[in-house]
């Protein structure tokens, strides 16, 4: 669905038109993915899905256009005002015009006037894209990282209230569980080894690598194997409190990379993160931890891992390089 939002003035004096692609929009489909093709994959998968299927989840498409064709756009994705912004571009023709200042504008007053109640990115540090978003209220989630996050109300208030403590389901990964899971993997919580199968350490945006592991879930539900990964999610607020996944190591055969990865407050379903994964058979089962998060240690424990060894000093704890962190081995057959 369409929705027109007037005309634009840019610097050049020329005018545009301003609209929101509510997805899915069959109409603005080909338009879209046109113009941000330049993206490669999985994020033209993304788009595509977005815009051609209905999905567990909002996706809007802030665009300037000429005569329908457009020149510029922001992408909000979300799950209950809580999500992702994205897909921000302008055709190189077209920028230094204002094209994007207005853009973000319309976009960011349409999240809050939708009751939205927080945004994440990622971007390049000190880039010229991150001091844009450091003007519409962004900010680093700690220094010199490119994770950006925006609160409409306070952080504190917004985190209390997303992560509090009630009913929460463990189920197959989803599209909901996708603009939902920065907050959970960008927050400053205990643990440093967040993911490794899908390479997350530290601050960082599960934005991409679960977009990925997203896409390959689809297939492999199409092709009927298999599932690598499940999540736990609140039923009140749709927060990602938990997720657990696997994958092939990238070294050595035979061996599977597991991980489990949860919000302070929801580490006691850490092994029922674990019992739900359907494992691949291998030699080995494989994980990671790091000596700032003890309760992922006594769930990796719980579950019959054993301690095989550490290695010092192995990841920075932090963007800023400050300090680093042992990452302890774990093992089962």
């Amino acid at each position: 669905m369409y929705e027109e939002l007037g005309e634009i003035t840019l610097r050049s004096g020329e005018t545009v038109r301003a609209g929101m692609v509510v997805a899915p929009d069959l109409e603005w489909a080909e338009r879209i993915e046109g113009l941000l093709a330049h993206k490669g994959e999985p994020w033209n998968w993304q788009v595509s899905q977005a815009l051609r299927s209905k999905l567990a989840i909002e996706v809007r498409f802030c665009v300037l256009h000429r005569h329908g064709r457009p020149i510029s756009n922001v992408m909000t994705a979300e799950l209950a005002g809580v999500g992702v912004l994205g897909h921000v571009w302008t055709n190189r023709e077209d920028r230094r015009k204002g094209a994007m200042s207005r853009l973000m504008t319309l976009g960011m007053d349409d999240f809050r006037a939708r009751g939205g109640k927080a945004l994440f990115l990622g971007t390049e540090f000190g880039s010229a894209p991150h001091q844009i978003y450091r003007r519409f209220g962004f900010r680093s989630v700690e220094d010199r990282s490119g994770c950006m996050e925006y609160y409409a109300a306070s952080q504190e208030e917004f985190e209390a209230a997303y992560f509090a403590k009630g009913k929460a389901d463990i189920g197959a990964l989803d599209w909901s569980h996708w603009p939902s899971s920065p907050a959970l993997f960008m927050g400053g919580f205990p643990g440093v080894v967040r993911c490794a199968p899908l390479k997350l350490f530290g601050r960082a945006s599960a934005e991409g690598p679960l977009l990925s592991l997203l896409r390959d879930e689809t297939r492999r539900r199409e092709e009927g194997k298999e599932l690598r990964s499940v999540a736990l999610q609140s039923k009140g607020s749709g927060a990602v409190l938990g997720l657990a996944v696997w994958g092939h190591d990238p070294l050595w055969p035979d061996t599977c990379l597991v991980d489990v990865y949860c919000h302070p407050d929801y580490w006691d379903r850490g092994c029922d993160l674990l019992s739900a994964l359907s494992l691949r058979t291998a030699d080995r089962h494989v994980a990671y931890g790091d000596c700032t998060c003890g309760a992922k240690i006594e769930v990796l424990r719980a579950a019959g891992f054993r301690e095989t060894g550490t290695s010092s000093n192995r990841l920075a704890a932090d963007a800023a390089r400050t300090g680093f962190v042992d990452v302890i081995t774990f093992e089962r057959p």
